[in-house]
């Protein structure tokens, strides 16, 4: 992916009362929520904007979306047709290597302000 990205933690759980109900319910939801959900996803997992997968033998999974800001996850949840029938939970990620900058950042002002001069 080109250009500066940021990295979300999507969690999604079926709400209980989306699979409550008939076989064909059921299946309705598949076909028209799941499936085409599915495969937009898949296509974004080839592109790079998406990683993660589903629980084995549960109705939730967990995401990593490799977007440029919020406004852009925010319309490709709202294009998946199953975000009608999950709950969704999102976290901002940091990356290791800026949270790593922050923690030495940290030790040195922690160090300078307890007049310590310690090598690294």
């Amino acid at each position: 992916m080109n250009g500066v990205s940021e990295r979300f933690l999507v969690i999604i759980k079926l709400r209980e009362e989306s699979y409550g109900g008939s076989s064909e319910e059921a299946a309705y939801m598949l076909v028209d929520q799941v499936i085409p959900s599915l495969e937009m996803m898949e296509r974004m997992e080839r592109e790079g904007k998406v990683t993660g997968g589903f629980f084995i033998g549960q109705t939730g999974g967990m995401f990593i979306f490799n977007v440029k800001d919020d406004m852009e996850l925010d319309r490709i949840l709202a294009s998946l047709p199953m975000m009608n029938v999950y709950d969704i939970e999102i976290a901002p990620l940091q990356s290791i290597s800026s949270a790593l900058e922050r923690d030495r950042r940290i030790v040195d002002e922690v160090r300078m302000a307890a007049g310590i001069n310690v090598q690294k």
